[in-house]
């Protein structure tokens, strides 16, 4: 009997941290996907100003960057262990590796094509994005 409740008590103190833990992480997966939401919108309202034919200026240029730039920050603040708590698959979790391999990845690309004004790099940027963008649709759903 006594070994059951020193049993009991070691389950309720190693469990009592998972159950409680900080996933403070999961703001800046908010705020991550947020900053390129403004960054697309920033995009899309020149386009509908100028329309889709004309040039940006540099300062137009550097609101998208920024914007994009610190939704790279907070991505890089957010845990793996965060997300595959989040991620409501059973068994095979993969928001945390799409995270990376799509919105990260895609963000680098992205910024890089912005900096260097390469079309070939944003190509690739907005395939990541776009493939990221259609993931988690899906996966949101059964999040919320």
């Amino acid at each position: 009997m006594r070994l059951l409740k020193y049993a009991l008590l070691f389950f309720i103190f190693t469990t009592s941290s998972v159950i409680s833990a900080d996933r403070s992480s999961l703001d800046y997966f908010r705020l991550s996907i947020e900053e390129i939401q403004k960054s697309f919108t920033v995009g899309d309202n020149i386009v509908l100003e100028q329309g889709a034919i004309g040039s940006l200026t540099q300062s137009q240029v550097n609101t998208i960057v920024n914007h994009a730039k610190k939704s790279l920050k907070y991505s890089k603040l957010v845990k793996d262990d965060d997300l595959d708590w989040m991620d409501p698959s059973l068994f095979f979790k993969s928001l945390s590796k799409n995270y990376e391999k799509l919105f990260r990845s895609g963000l680098r690309l992205y910024i890089e094509g912005w900096e260097k004004g390469d079309p070939i790099i944003g190509t690739k940027a907005n395939k990541l994005l776009n493939e990221w963008g259609n993931y988690y649709k899906k996966i949101r759903k059964k999040i919320i």
